[in-house]
């Protein structure tokens, strides 16, 4: 019990202490802000298509006026729209985080996802989401006085958690979900991805055919996603547990055809990092870039 009750002071004290792992952050949040940007990029070529069947009408208030007029201005010119997005996210990736740009991050991110509403998917709602968490995730400018200190430490720290508490509820609610429905229990939901032709790759056509085969991926599946709940929080398994899930979401991008869905996860993976790993990364690279020189 007296281990437990430190442990939960010491983890009190770690939201008001430091900036938690902000290289680690750091790199979320323009990794996040690059994925947007592809996504503009990608979707550039038949936005106009979009706004054809998609109309957009402004709210009311001057609060929701103001908040979604850029998704106003797309309505009149999307190809404007999206070089406004793209030239304001390319300013936002190289300049150092600031809630002010934090806070156009989120901006752009819910008039896009209010523009490509009829495209929209989970990975939309979720990037929408970890770009609100990201808000309070700014070290610029710094507050000087102790009790501001305190304040802005506390609320990056609480951003930066809520961001992982997303992703677990995800996997938590999916796995859930899985375990308790008969067809993913017998592997039957497996063979109706196998057989949507609209999203099954046709290169896998006919390994993933037999029952078997169908059963063991369903469970894996299953005892993936609810493990990772409890294992990413974990100092031993939270690395082993975020490498089983990059393979789980290329299979994902790759068989499946998910990329946007795979793409979002593998990207938030980047919130269990601590920044002690990504010096170790450096460090086990320089060794092997020496050694091959050698």
């Amino acid at each position: 019990m007296e281990k437990l009750r430190n442990r939960i002071i010491e983890l009190s004290f770690s939201f008001v202490r430091n900036f938690n792992n902000p290289r680690a952050t750091g790199i979320f949040f323009r990794s996040l802000v690059l994925l947007t940007m592809i996504k503009v990029v990608m979707l550039w070529s038949f936005s106009q298509q979009v706004m054809d069947h998609h109309d957009i009408t402004l709210p009311k208030s001057w609060f929701g006026k103001i908040m979604l007029a850029p998704a106003f201005l797309a309505d009149h010119n999307i190809s404007v729209f999206n070089t406004a997005v793209v030239a304001l996210m390319i300013f936002i990736f190289f300049f150092k985080r600031h809630y002010i740009t934090t806070s156009i991050f989120f901006w752009l991110a819910l008039n896009l996802y209010v523009v490509y509403l009829p495209f929209a998917n989970g990975a939309d709602m979720l990037l929408l989401i970890l770009a609100f968490w990201c808000i309070p995730m700014a070290k610029h400018p710094k507050f000087k006085s102790n009790t501001g200190s305190v304040i802005q430490k506390a609320a990056y720290n609480s951003g930066l958690f809520l961001c992982q508490l997303q992703v677990v509820i995800i996997y938590f609610v999916s796995g859930w979900d899985k375990l308790v429905t008969r067809s993913w229990q017998s592997g039957q939901a497996f063979d109706y991805v196998v057989h949507f032709n609209s999203m099954f790759n046709p290169a896998f056509n006919g390994m993933f055919e037999n029952p078997t085969i169908q059963f063991i991926l369903s469970w894996m599946t299953i005892i993936f996603e609810l493990a990772f709940v409890i294992l990413v929080w974990w100092e031993q398994t939270r690395i082993p547990i975020l490498i089983i899930g990059l393979f789980f979401h290329l299979f994902i991008w790759i068989v499946v055809s998910l990329p946007d869905f795979a793409s979002t996860m593998m990207v938030s993976y980047i919130l269990f990092l601590k920044d002690a790993d990504l010096k170790y990364l450096k460090s086990f690279f320089s060794r092997q870039q020496t050694s091959l020189q050698q």
